[in-house]
C-alpha cells in the first residue's frame, strides 16, 4: 500500500490548525475553570468551609479547656477546696468560722463540730507549805 505524498505546505497548514485547535482548547480549559471557581456556589462553599474550620477550632479549643478542668477537678485539691466551700468541713487543726446571714441570723452554711483543743494539763497539788514543814521536820 503506497501512502500519497503530501506537500510541505499542506503539511504546515495541518499542523497549524493542530496547534490552533490546542490553544483553542487550553483557552476554553482556562476560562471555565476561572469561571468555576468565581461562580457563587463556589464562593459560598469556599465561606462555608471556612466557618466550619473556625467551629472545629473553637470546639477544639473548648475540649481542651474542658479536659483541663476535668483532671483539676478530679484532684485532691479540687476535692479538699469542695469539701470546704460546699460542706464546711476543716482540716485538722484547723478553726471554722461560721458567718451569719444578715437578714435571717441563720449559718450561712451548716456547721461541722470542731473539736475544742484539749485542755493544758492541771497543775501539780500543792498542800500550802508542807514542803517547809518536811524539811523542819526532817532536818534537810
Amino acid at each position: 500500500m503506497r501512502v500519497p505524498a503530501t506537500s510541505p505546505a499542506s503539511d504546515r497548514a495541518r499542523l497549524l490548525g493542530q496547534i490552533l485547535a490546542l490553544v483553542g482548547l487550553l483557552a476554553l480549559a482556562a476560562v471555565i475553570v476561572r469561571e468555576t471557581t468565581n461562580s457563587p456556589a463556589y464562593v459560598a462553599a469556599n465561606e462555608r468551609i471556612e466557618e466550619l474550620n473556625t467551629q472545629i477550632e473553637s470546639v477544639e479549643r473548648s475540649n481542651v479547656d474542658l479536659r483541663e478542668r476535668l483532671a483539676y477537678a478530679e484532684s485532691l485539691t479540687a476535692l479538699r477546696e469542695i469539701a470546704k466551700r460546699d460542706l464546711g468541713l476543716v482540716d485538722r487543726g484547723d478553726r471554722a468560722i461560721v458567718i451569719m446571714d444578715d437578714l435571717t441570723g441563720a449559718p450561712l452554711l451548716t456547721p461541722v463540730p470542731v473539736e475544742p483543743p484539749s485542755p493544758a494539763p492541771p497543775p501539780p497539788l500543792t498542800f500550802g507549805h508542807l514542803n517547809a514543814w518536811l524539811e523542819a521536820f526532817s532536818g534537810g
